[in-house]
């Protein structure tokens, strides 16, 4: 399903954003980041379970250490309400076992609506995918600040049903100063770059439309 980037296509549209240019303008906010990074980083051992919450750990490598964690909470059974039965609220997966969380998937009645990745290990995340009924409807890649996106990614949906539905990018939005609103669009249609908006000053505006180039 399209929207359902694998492992190695984030770390591939990561590679590609870290390439791209990066104002200068953001060397600022991202020393003011440093200790909130800190506290996040800090933040990302496996938690324990909230109020209310059961927890069951696994060892998926056999070294004989957790490396996933599940959360359940008990709710009344619908059919038998002498019965409580266990909902599924978030997954915790440490990948390489340094003790940090490298994946967090979230739930909201049994169903996926948030995952977070650190894609280079370095105890913070980079990405953030949010869902819609079972796609990617909105995307988010942290590349200077680990609080406040550089780049935010748009999908629709276009058809299918299921595993079988399909997105496709609709917009494109960055923040090139870190002040936690968008400076640089882009609208997609079709799967085609149809028009680019930029705000030079830098006020949360549009102030020039550009129409991109063609080769």
């Amino acid at each position: 399903m399209r929207g359902m980037l694998s492992l190695a296509q984030i770390f591939g549209v990561l590679s590609f954003f870290l390439l791209a240019g990066c104002a200068p303008s953001a060397n600022q906010a991202q020393k003011k980041d440093e200790k909130k990074d800190a506290v996040k980083a800090a933040s990302q051992e496996p938690t324990m379970p909230g109020p209310g919450e059961v927890m069951q750990r696994f060892d998926i490598n056999k070294d004989k250490k957790p490396d996933l964690w599940k959360f359940f909470v008990e709710k009344p059974d619908p059919k038998d309400n002498s019965k409580k039965i266990r909902e599924l609220v978030r997954i915790e997966i440490d990948l390489n076992g340094d003790g940090r969380i490298d994946v967090q998937r979230f739930y909201q009645n049994g169903v996926k609506v948030r995952e977070r990745f650190d894609l280079d290990y370095d105890g913070k995340f980079d990405l953030v995918n949010h869902y819609n009924q079972g796609y990617v409807y909105k995307q988010e890649l942290f590349q200077r600040s680990k609080t406040t996106p550089d780049l935010i990614k748009h999908y629709e949906l276009v058809e299918g049903k299921g595993k079988k539905k399909k997105v496709r990018l609709s917009r494109k939005e960055r923040d090139q100063n870190l002040d936690g609103k968008p400076d640089y669009w882009e609208y997609w249609e079709n799967g085609m770059l149809d028009r680019i908006g930029r705000d030079t000053d830098y006020d949360g505006k549009v102030d020039v439309w550009e129409r991109p180039q063609s080769n």
